[in-house]
């Protein structure tokens, strides 16, 4: 469904970003496949490291639930619809 799918963009673009965040402040260098990135101005201090550093682990969990849920519904149309939406998805099913 589309709400789904949007929340699995808006997770793959925040949780990047709260990782650069969170290097950022740490002050370690960012690389990008091997490109060293530039780090992101962001005020230093314990709280806002702590606070990034939770916003990346929940928004990561909240990805991992997501895919779970999202691999428990392709098996159940599957297994107890019977239907070919697992099928569709499949290399080469055209």
């Amino acid at each position: 469904d589309a709400s789904g799918a949007s929340a699995f963009v808006w997770l793959l673009i925040a949780l990047p970003l709260a990782g650069w965040l969170l290097t950022s402040v740490e002050g370690d260098p960012v690389s990008f496949f091997g490109f060293g990135v530039p780090a992101l101005p962001v005020p230093g201090g314990e709280a806002s490291e702590d606070l990034i550093e939770e916003t990346h682990e929940v928004l990561g969990n909240v990805l991992l639930v997501l895919a779970g849920i999202h691999v428990l519904a392709g098996l159940k149309h599957h297994y107890i619809d019977r239907d070919d939406v697992l099928r569709r998805m499949m290399p080469g099913s055209g």
